[in-house]
């Protein structure tokens, strides 16, 4: 999984059925923070992308006054 900054990325965890953000990924684990505020390492094939909220710089803001 290649994660960008700019990105929120919301998964589902299975087969516990947790929902968490990902918060960064090494050697095929992804590091989800839970909604109930602990943190899990889970292999990328227990995942399951529910939403992806792009984040805009502040430079992209710059224009609007």
């Amino acid at each position: 999984m290649i994660l960008d900054d700019n990105n929120k990325v919301v998964v589902q965890v299975y087969p516990s059925r947790k929902f968490g953000i990902v918060i960064g990924s090494n050697d095929g684990l992804i590091g989800i923070l839970q909604d109930n505020g602990e943190y899990i390492d889970v292999p990328q094939e227990r995942l399951r992308i529910v939403s992806v909220e792009v984040e805009k710089d502040e430079k992209d803001k710059s224009h609007i006054k």
